[in-house]
């Protein structure tokens, strides 16, 4: 029998960790999905220990033998995956290393070619649920991996790129198995014990900074409803009082999810609090959607909104699915079935001023919402918007990904170099959630999650907390604005 260790990174992006920690979705659908009868798995989630996750997972890997260690990598995880590969090579370097995800699905022939990825005997690219499967197969038997889809080894010391194969036909993929996590604590969703679930997969819609097409291509592919609701059963059972839903698009098929809610009322888990992430024009164009989605028990909902100005909208290819007149109308539809509104904004694009930057900040703070992510323009590799950005010369940091956190700035504009925009994307940040309110809509909806979120906040983040409670009077201050310039100068 073989030993296999999953391996979720600790790093998020955005700060959503202070509002929700979520189990590795694609990790427990891959335990699921193979042969158990060669092998045992265990899904290490690193994101319940993200603040010693380096010393848990050297010691976790010391008192337990495995054969094979995959790790799931997004663009942000590159340092971390590296240095976790490396232990585990430190470690024993007998253990077979394998990355899949996001990351070597875009990036596979960088990734290969680079000597920091020494420590990775193996790459996946695309879904990996079949793949993986036959991977393990062939280790268990000694096969030579040529059948295993998306696969990138060496063989005779050059690397083979084995073609991806089919997208998965969704009716064929297994329930994902939960009882392979290590954690069951240290997952919640505004402090509610959460669970993550997926009813589709994948977006046809052509947003010219969205990666996902790199991944699934353009397409969409739906769960049957039965095999949803007895994976949210299963949630269920182990004790997750919330779910988030991982889909790309939720409300990309408005009928298939109008059957869902139905479904979820009709079984009972109406109970449960749901948060999906959705399109503006889902909800504009299907009103009565929002009215039923409430009665189904979902609670949060993160709407692309992007930005307020409809030239902006065309430049990110989203003026064929809503206008920005429309956003006022989603967001007062939401919160007047008390639902709590994320809002996605991004900040950077190449004709971004200090001026326009103020103005949708102004903007936000008039719809109201009950959390603004501000977001910076980020050129992810593989996308329209990165080869756009780089023939105009717009983008300052190419290869450190990172700093690819929707966080740090690595694109300058006409006006503003990146360490500019990164300042004014920075006051903005630290000001807004007392500054628009949020913060006191925030403590009347979730007091007990305030206080105990505010003092792991203040562990960690000190000067930010200073900041928040003084509108930015005493911290907008040279002390910050030094560090951004260290910072920028050192890295860009």
């Amino acid at each position: 029998m073989l030993n296999i260790l999953l391996v979720s990174p600790s790093r998020t992006v955005g700060g959503f960790e202070y509002f929700f920690n979520v189990q590795n979705c694609g990790l427990t659908s891959l335990a699921g999905n193979i042969n158990k009868e060669i092998c045992t798995v265990q899904i290490l989630d690193l994101i319940a220990v993200r603040f010693k996750s380096k010393a848990y997972f050297t010691q976790y890997i010391k008192e337990h033998s495995f054969d094979i260690i995959g790790f799931s990598s997004m663009l942000i995880h590159a340092d971390e995956v590296q240095e976790l590969a490396r232990i585990t090579k430190e470690v024993n370097s007998s253990i077979i290393t394998i990355v899949g995800g996001y990351y070597p699905t875009i990036s596979f022939n960088e990734i290969a070619s680079e000597t920091a990825y020494q420590y990775f005997d193996y790459m996946i690219r695309g879904e990996g649920e079949a793949a993986f499967d036959r991977f393990v197969q062939n280790v268990h038997s000694g096969g030579d991996f040529s059948d295993v889809p998306g696969l990138v080894y060496k063989k005779d010391g050059k690397l083979v790129h084995n073609p991806c194969g089919e997208l998965l036909d969704l009716n064929t993929v297994k329930l994902p198995d939960r009882s392979a996590r290590v954690f069951s604590k240290g997952f919640n969703i505004f402090h509610y014990k959460a669970d993550v679930c997926e009813t589709s997969r994948g977006c046809t819609y052509t947003c010219n900074f969205c990666s996902i097409t790199k991944m699934y291509g353009r397409s969409f592919r739906l769960y049957a409803i039965d095999r949803i609701i007895e994976d949210l059963k299963d949630a269920k059972r182990r004790g997750a009082q919330a779910i988030f839903f991982n889909d790309d698009n939720i409300t990309l098929h408005v009928r298939h999810f109008e059957q869902l809610c139905e479904a979820i009322i009709r079984e009972g888990l109406h109970d449960m609090k749901y948060f999906i992430q959705a399109s503006v024009k889902g909800f504009y164009d299907n009103p009565g959607l929002v009215k039923l989605i409430r009665r189904a028990g979902f609670e949060w909902v993160f709407l692309g909104i992007e930005n307020q100005s409809d030239e902006t909208l065309k430049f990110f290819k989203k003026d064929n699915q809503f206008a920005s007149s429309d956003i006022a109308v989603v967001v007062k539809m939401l919160r007047d079935e008390n639902i709590f509104v994320f809002g996605g904004i991004i900040f950077g694009m190449p004709n971004e001023t200090k001026e326009s930057m103020l103005a949708t900040y102004e903007y936000v703070k008039m719809l109201k919402l009950d959390i603004a992510a501000f977001l910076t323009l980020t050129p992810y590799p593989g996308t329209a918007l990165r080869e756009e950005l780089k023939a105009k010369n717009f983008i300052t940091n190419l290869y450190d990904y990172s700093k690819y956190d929707l966080y740090h700035a690595n694109v300058r504009t006409d006006t503003l170099s990146s360490q500019e925009l990164f300042e004014v994307f920075d006051s903005l940040v630290q000001k807004f959630l007392v500054d628009s309110g949020s913060l006191f809509r925030l403590i009347r909806r979730y007091p007990s999650f305030f206080v105990t979120s505010f003092f792991t906040f203040l562990i960690h983040h000190p000067d930010m907390v200073l900041h928040h409670l003084t509108k930015g009077y005493f911290l907008k201050t040279k002390k910050r604005k030094e560090q951004i310039r260290t910072e920028y100068a050192k890295e860009y």
